[in-house]
Formats: C-alpha cells, structure tokens, sequence
C-alpha cells in the first residue's frame, strides 16, 4: 500500500469520519509493521518447528537458546526504539535537518550494544553451567547461541535504520528486508540443521548459524535501501558522520533504558520460565516453547499497531496535535480490542491443529494445546497494554511504563506462577500451567495501569497544548512542508 503524508486529526469532522481516518492511517502505517513483525517472529518459529522435525532434543536445546538471547536483545532493541518518537515529533514538527544526527547517535549506541550482546552469548558456557539444564541439552543450547550471536550486530544496526524509516512513516523498507532475511533463513536452516549439500548435520546449532547470516542480509539490504531510495532525501544520513554527542546519546538513553528494561522485564519473565520449566524435562520445555510461539506470532498484530500508535502520536504532537494524538490511540487500541476476541477465540478453538505442524509427539502436543487454551484468555489483555505502551511511548513516556511492569510481572504474575508452578502449596504442582495462569493475572494488571496511565497524560497533554495555543484543538492546515519536492513523510507511490 502506497504511504501519503499522516493527515492532521479536525475536530470539525463527525467522530465516525475521524475515527475511520484514524484507522486508514494506523492501517497505512501498522500494515507493513505486521508483516515485518511476523517475518521476524517467522524465524524463530523455523527455529522451533525445524529443529522440533529433527529431534525433540534439538528443539528443547534451540528453545532454551531462544529464550536466553532474545531478552538479551530486546533490551538492546528496546533502547533502540527510542529513535522512532524521536523521529516522529521532528517530522511532524518539520525539523528535518535534526533527523540525522540523532540517527547516528542511535547507530553510536547499537554498535556498543551489539558488540557486547555478542560477547555475552558467544561466552554464555560458564553461566548455562551454574543453571540446572539437562545435561543432554546443553550443547545444543550452547552452540546455538555462540553461532546466533554474530548476527547480534546486524540486527541492531537494521533496527536503527527501521526506526528512522517508520519514524519517517515509511514501514514499508523494514518489511522488504524482513521478506529477504526469511527466504534466505527457511533454506539455509534446512541445509545446516539436516546435513544438505555436501555439509555436515548440525542439527540446532545449524538453525543458529542460519539466523545469523540471515540478519546480516537483512542490514545490508536495509541500508542500501535507505541510501539509495529518494523518499529518505528531505532527511538524508549520508552528508556526513556524526561522532558522538554525549549529550544526544543521554538523552536516547534516557527515553530508550525504560523501554529497554520494559521489554527485558515481560521477555525475561518467559526465559525464566523457560528455565525454571527445564528441570521437568523436554517434554514440559518444548509445550512450554510452541504454545510460547504460537501466543507471540498473534502477539505481533497488536504490537504492530502500537508501533504505528507510536509514529503516529509521536507525529501529531509534532505538530502541536495532542487532541488529535489522544484520539489517535483511542483509535488504535479499539482496533485491537477487537482483534484479542478474534484472537482469542481462533485459539481455543484450533489450538490442536496449529500444535499438530510442531511436533508429532503426543505428550508434548497435548501438554501444548492446554497451554494455548490459557494464552486464549489473555489475548485481550495484552492487546490492550502493548498498544497503551506504544502509544506513552510516542508521548515519550517511558519510565512509568517501566515501573507499571516491573509490579505486574515481577510483583504479581511471577510470584503467583511459581507459587503454582513450582510448589504444591496450593494444593498441587501446576508446572507449566502454573505459570501461565500467573501471566494471565500480571498482563490483566498491566492493562488496567498503563490504560490509566495514558488517559491521564494525554489530558495533561491537551491542557498543556491549549494553555500555549487555544487554536490547536482544530487544526486544519498542513503540517510543515520540506524545501520545494520533497515529501516530508516520504511518501512512496
């Protein structure tokens, strides 16, 4: 779908004519975000389903690998994406030349990040050894992150470049990129876990290696699509480099660490979990990860939408719009209301025949299913908080979001969970089950927070923008416009 320049919200317009406005814009913007979104989780889901085909053992070793660096690097991720509000409000506000400095300053930041991610994971031997793993997975756990952990770098520096095209409104290049990585992925896994061409059977460790070279692919198509398109003209990288400007780089990190340690905290919850799980055995380990897998594939369309909620926020009070950025998110998150009950049901009712396509073991299939008739009742929940996480994050706020998940999860949906989980206090020990009932309670408790959270601070955000300007609530005009040719939102046609 074609990108036209974000419309400004007009309290002229009937509420049913605005909202549709709203959603033809979220819809412009998020469309593609869904689909990157569910490339990215595609890869892990060939990781699990793959790896599951060869062995139950390989499946057990490359889901405690997945559960180990992907909170790693969604903490990278999550002070990366502090770039996109920044962005935004720059483009809506029209200060294009402000644009690539702070892009280089979030390059600054992903590199350092990236080289210390690929430390950790390719030495994480020594730390596996302190944990009670089978000693039957570890090596397969092992190699597959020491192998994953070169394309560490890669995928930062593709997500600060994502970040500055969604920023621009232009979704699309992230999912182009998302296209190449998954076709290079799907056959190179094939080949490294089963021993094709002439090379050796690596079995899970293979699915590590072929995920790495797949995200090296992904950046360096990204970056020469961003170099070479003219959509990114009006707010070019390349004229120069920009060393780093402590002050800037303080500044991302201060709205970026909250989202980082927001995002550790929901995704460490799962690792751990994971972990806890791994002294029942590789049967509990592998129902546990598809059901995990199968909840997080419906998980990207809501977190997609809160992405374009944040672009789209983040570029209407650019341009002094808070009433209009209010109505924005409302917009957004009705939509995703309504997805969760669709979601929601579509789980309780296949959950057998989706498990089917990961394992042909009974055991861990019937175990999989209950799990997925839990995620079922959660879908609501959690598609409410990510789309009130996405929308404070456009209003850049992200310290009390911080705060509202470290009390859900770590105070609530944790402590219940092992509770259940671990120990026959309540009766009987749940195991997996037990867990999961814990997050249904902690994403219910971080909706009601974040849900008021937004409500309150986007009134504060109207009374602040009436109080500079009454005339905001109805603006008509155009946002500021770039020098003679450009379009400011990059429209691609």
């Amino acid at each position: 779908m074609d990108q036209e320049h974000q419309p400004l919200v007009s309290a002229r317009l009937p509420a049913k004519k605005r909202f549709k406005q709203e959603v033809s814009v979220l819809a412009t913007l998020g469309g593609p975000i869904v689909v990157t979104q569910l490339l990215q989780m595609a890869t892990l889901v060939l990781d699990t389903m793959m790896s599951g085909q060869s062995s139950a053992l390989d499946l057990a070793g490359v889901s405690i690998g997945g559960s180990i660096w992907m909170p790693v690097f969604l903490f990278a991720l999550g002070v990366i994406f502090a770039l996109t509000p920044i962005v935004a409000h720059f483009n809506g506000a029209g200060d294009f030349d402000k644009i690539a400095p702070a892009v280089h300053q979030a390059f600054w930041i992903a590199l350092v990040a990236g080289v210390i991610t690929w430390a950790m994971l390719f030495n994480i031997a020594p730390l596996l050894g302190l944990l009670n793993i089978n000693r039957e997975i570890m090596p397969v756990t092992v190699g597959y992150l020491q192998a994953i952990s070169f394309g560490m770098p890669a995928i930062l520096g593709y997500n600060v470049l994502r970040c500055y095209a969604d920023g621009l409104s232009l979704t699309k290049p992230a999912m182009l990129a998302s296209i190449i990585g998954l076709a290079v992925n799907a056959p190179l896994n094939y080949v490294l876990i089963y021993g094709k061409c002439g090379l050796p059977a690596l079995g899970g460790v293979g699915c590590g290696w072929a995920s790495a070279i797949a995200l090296w692919i992904s950046f360096i198509f990204m970056a020469g699509y961003v170099s070479l398109t003219r959509h990114f003209r009006h707010a070019w990288l390349f004229d120069r480099c920009y060393g780093p400007n402590w002050q800037q780089i303080k500044e991302q990190l201060k709205l970026g660490l909250p989202t980082g340690f927001m995002y550790l905290i929901e995704a460490s919850m799962f690792s751990v979990i994971a972990l806890f799980l791994a002294e029942f055995g590789k049967v509990v380990v592998a129902a546990h990860q598809i059901a995990l897998n199968v909840a997080t594939v419906v998980f990207m369309v809501p977190l997609s939408v809160g992405l374009a909620i944040t672009i789209r926020v983040g570029f209407l009070l650019g341009a002094g719009e808070a009433v209009g950025a209010r109505f924005s998110a409302y917009s957004g998150i009705s939509l995703t209301l309504l997805y969760g009950t669709v979601a929601g049901l579509a789980l309780w009712f296949f959950a057998t025949p989706v498990v089917t396509l990961y394992t042909a073991e009974a055991a861990v299939r019937d175990l999989a299913v209950q799990l997925i008739t839990l995620a079922a009742l959660f879908q609501l929940a959690d598609s409410i908080q990510v789309t009130c996480a996405g929308a404070l994050r456009g209003y850049k706020d992200t310290k009390i979001p911080m705060l509202v998940m470290i009390v859900a999860f770590w105070m609530f949906s944790f402590p219940l969970g092992y509770t259940l989980g671990m120990t026959n206090w309540l009766g009987r020990t749940w195991e997996a089950k037990g867990f999961w009932l814990g997050l249904l309670v902690g994403l219910m408790l971080a909706a009601a927070m974040l849900s008021y959270r937004l409500y309150k601070l986007s009134q504060r955000s109207i009374a602040q923008n009436l109080a500079l300007s009454p005339s905001a609530i109805d603006k008509t005009h155009q946002a500021p416009q770039p020098p003679a040719g450009l379009n400011p939102a990059g429209g691609e046609r």
